[in-house]
């Protein structure tokens, strides 16, 4: 028997979890299977999310099928589901952390991670600056008498007299700090390996952006992770993008 298949009606029911709706087929089993084969667990619809497929026997050489969406809450319909076509991207948001260069902490002193060295002759106090100072460049009469260094093997030396420590770090061993971030997933299905490839090539470690950004401002993104995987159906190109830790960005001339 030829394949058949007929839309008999659609169903819509309101429950405390939300909506759903239900579209019934009926036709010969050839028809029903090429129905279902069309439609992916977990696509978007104007409907919601397909949520579940099946199919029975009617009798004899007749078969029918359900195609179930939903949209969790009110049912207001204001939830927009990713699309199902070929190339559009559905897109997943998780939070982490991420290592800054301590020197970048909007509060940074150089105390934090530096010995104040004073020069021979100095006397042996602590300069007023020390608490305070953002940087480790002295000017002045400050920088003939004193300089910052990140380790004691940098202590320097005058007419063969070695300056001495006045004040060693305070947080000694720190060379960066975490900040929370966040990183975009989005994958796209293709139907050739070569789509897929050149859907993510050029983009790792590369300055970017991905298309959804779930409204997060601030800052910019760079692609950190990029693969290509055939799930059985088609091919999947997955690309990972991860926000800067802070409002500078990642750097464009390292990332462009």
């Amino acid at each position: 028997m030829a394949a058949y298949l007929k839309h008999l009606g659609r169903r819509k029911e309101w429950t405390r979890e939300g909506v759903s709706v239900t579209y019934a087929y009926e036709g010969t089993e050839a028809g029903i299977d090429a129905l279902l084969a069309g439609h992916v667990i977990g696509e978007g619809s104007d409907d919601g999310t397909l949520a579940a497929k099946s199919k029975e026997q009617v009798g004899g050489s007749i078969w029918g099928a359900e195609l179930r969406y939903e949209i969790s809450g009110d049912g207001g319909g204001s939830a927009t589901p990713p699309s199902n076509a070929w190339g559009s991207k559905s897109a997943t948001l998780r939070g982490s952390m991420l290592s800054m260069p301590l020197q970048n902490h909007p509060s940074y002193r150089a105390k934090w991670d530096h010995y104040l060295v004073a020069a021979p002759g100095v006397p042996a106090m602590t300069p007023i600056w020390w608490d305070t100072a953002s940087s480790v460049l002295l000017s002045g009469a400050a920088g003939k008498e004193y300089r910052w260094i990140a380790a004691l093997s940098d202590i320097p030396t005058t007419g063969g007299a070695q300056w001495q420590v006045i004040m060693e770090p305070t947080k000694p061993g720190t060379s960066s700090y975490e900040v929370a971030t966040y990183s975009i997933t989005e994958t796209a299905k293709y139907k050739t390996a070569s789509a897929a490839g050149s859907a993510v090539a050029g983009k790792l470690n590369k300055i970017g952006a991905p298309d959804e950004t779930f409204g997060i401002t601030g800052g910019n993104w760079k692609c950190d992770d990029a693969s290509v995987q055939y799930d059985g159906k088609r091919w999947l190109a997955t690309t990972t993008w991860t926000r800067s830790g802070d409002s500078r960005g990642w750097d464009a001339e390292l990332y462009d």
